[in-house]
């Protein structure tokens, strides 16, 4: 009987090693694509910006991680406020054991993106994928692409305005605890 209780608890052990909670921080691009439509015009235009942001998330072993991301974008010009909640859940495929792995996964959430008179925010949805690269046990390295749709709109002079969608490049680094 002693045997079979060391045996669980030394799997359970050995079980909840493999996952582990995560922080981390990335920096890259964002470009949102805005479409206009009505009174004559049909036309579409691109923001580009700066984004940062930061991820709380579990791992589940190395096959799978969900994350809660927060995102603020820094637009050259012209917007009030821009950023975004989202929720992920990423397929991680390890490539080289504990040291390099490929992710991919959706991503849903909510966007708030207001200029002095429009107001696009609203839900969105998309993909992301990406590679990690472990440096040490608890430190790792992040490089991605996230690409959202964007169902937010407004209308402005006659004319429907609507955020198309959203496309990031990223990198940064993970803490893992």
């Amino acid at each position: 009987m002693k045997k079979i209780v060391l045996a669980t608890l030394l799997a359970t052990g050995l079980m909840a090693a493999d996952n582990a909670n995560y922080f981390g921080i990335n920096v890259g691009n964002a470009k949102l694509k805005v479409d206009a439509s009505g009174s004559g015009i049909n036309d579409s235009a691109t923001t580009d910006g700066t984004q940062y942001t930061a991820v709380l998330g579990h791992y589940y072993g190395d096959t799978g991680r969900i994350s809660a991301a927060y995102t603020y974008i820094k637009h050259d010009a012209g917007v009030d406020n821009s950023d975004a909640f989202s929720v992920a859940y990423d397929f991680i495929l390890p490539v080289v054991e504990n040291r390099f792995s490929l992710y991919a996964g959706p991503v849903v959430g909510y966007t708030e993106y207001k200029e002095s008179n429009l107001d696009l925010s609203g839900f969105h949805y998309g993909a992301q994928a990406g590679a990690i690269v472990r440096v040490i046990d608890k430190i790792e390295l992040e490089a991605g692409y996230r690409y959202l749709e964007e169902t937010g709109k407004d209308t402005f002079g006659g004319a429907t305005i609507k955020a198309n969608n959203v496309q990031m490049w990223y990198v940064g680094a993970n803490i893992r605890f």
